[in-house]
């Protein structure tokens, strides 16, 4: 039975027929909190108000971010915002923000732009995120499904352990996450986190490349600010990206005008807005010899800065690494920065973030709310345990970036006109 929208959100529409699910919105109530759920951002947004202090969050489920999502990159998946919002009273405790995608006859409930995001924790006032336990987290979350007419519940890369707790939406079935995210603390000393970090040899070796781009013509390290430098930045970023695609097969989810309108509106460049005040992400670059070698894209959030996307130039400039020397660079403007505290450098084990910070570990939630859900769950808890088992083993994982970088040759060669 399909979920009926209104303006204010979703009417309840199914009940769920599983055990594992039989809670409806008395329980919630009897949690005392009041659980409504939108279709639109514009009616959550005095909510999302509430929580923009909190440092119970974190910029995936911003809603700045996510109405740029869903009106770029989001387009293809025909995701109906699925907005569910907490109240005791009239104070806003949670805020996840969520979408319902249909598929074969099953509706999925899912973090919203998961699918270009890193970690997913939703919004939470801190006194009740301390204190929610986790028959109310369940209770909740099943009366988000009743009134969305969700057949699974599916969480993906939630934190295992977030902010001196479980985090709350890891369920009984969670499994691990394919990949985890890489945190550090930042000392107020960069000097300090490079040499606790970094051994004797490496920290020469990353200096004396460094010393090599420095000496080439107008070396500068950037975090764009003028419409010419974010317009620079952005285009760089988004060709390095396409060429690495071509020369080693790694997805580029920013191909398309899709994924260009999504960064420049979070960059502030779609509407002419290029006060650091009204953007959400920062555009740094590395250019040396009169071109960009280097971009990152990263977010300061609730006292941490976020590394979202990096991109690098395959030329003759390679061998010096200027995307370590960037990202060393940006590291010493977070550690000087007083109001950030946490290094965040986002999803994937890559080896320069096992030098600068310590995993995470993430975690996929599944619930099942109907038979059709249960069959899904099944199918989905399968794919989870491999794509899990392929990136924990470095022998799988090797051939996996083999083949693409074959296919992207082979791809490029079939591609060739014939003499």
């Amino acid at each position: 039975m399909q979920a009926q929208k209104g303006s204010t959100g979703f009417q309840e529409a199914n009940q769920p027929d599983l055990d594992t699910a039989q809670c409806d919105g008395a329980a919630a109530e009897a949690a005392g909190v009041k659980v409504t759920v939108f279709d639109r951002f514009e009616d959550a947004r005095s909510d999302w108000q509430q929580l923009k202090d909190t440092r119970h969050s974190n910029p995936y489920q911003s809603l700045r971010w996510l109405e740029a999502w869903h009106a770029t990159l989001g387009r293809d998946h025909e995701i109906v915002p699925a907005i569910a919002v907490g109240r005791i009273g009239q104070k806003t405790v949670f805020v996840l923000p969520m979408g319902i995608v249909s598929r074969t006859g099953v509706k999925t409930l899912s973090f919203l732009g998961h699918q270009n995001g890193n970690q997913n924790t939703g919004y939470w006032d801190a006194a009740f995120y301390d204190r929610v336990t986790p028959e109310g987290v369940r209770s909740i979350l099943a009366e988000i499904c009743t009134q969305t007419g969700a057949d699974l519940l599916a969480l993906q890369n939630v934190p295992q352990t977030w902010l001196g707790r479980q985090h709350p939406l890891i369920l009984e079935k969670a499994l691990p996450s394919p990949s985890p995210v890489f945190t550090c603390s930042l000392p107020p000393d960069f000097d300090t986190l490079f040499e606790q970090t970094h051994s004797k040899s490496s920290r020469r070796n990353l200096l004396r490349k460094q010393r090599r781009l420095e000496a080439a013509d107008g070396f500068r390290v950037v975090r764009a600010e003028t419409p010419k430098e974010l317009e620079r930045g952005v285009h760089a970023f988004l060709e390095q990206r396409s060429r690495r695609t071509v020369a080693a097969g790694v997805p580029n989810v920013f191909s398309g005008t899709g994924g260009r309108d999504f960064i420049e509106r979070l960059v502030g460049l779609s509407a002419g807005e290029t006060h650091p005040d009204s953007r959400l992400l920062d555009l740094w670059y590395l250019e040396a010899g009169g071109a960009i070698r280097s971009t990152y894209l990263c977010v300061e959030h609730a006292g941490a800065l976020h590394s979202y996307s990096t991109s690098i130039a395959h030329d003759d400039m390679l061998q010096n690494s200027p995307g370590i020397v960037l990202i060393k660079e940006i590291i010493r403007y977070a550690c000087s920065a007083p109001h950030l505290e946490v290094l965040d450098l986002g999803l994937g084990e890559e080896r320069y973030k096992k030098e600068w910070a310590e995993p995470v570990a993430l975690a996929d939630s599944l619930l099942a709310i109907t038979w059709k859900g249960a069959l899904k769950e099944q199918l989905v808890s399968a794919l989870t345990r491999a794509r899990t088992a392929v990136r924990s083993s470095r022998l799988m994982w090797s051939l996996v970036r083999r083949f693409r970088k074959w296919k992207a040759a082979h791809d490029g060669a079939a591609g060739q006109p014939r003499s």
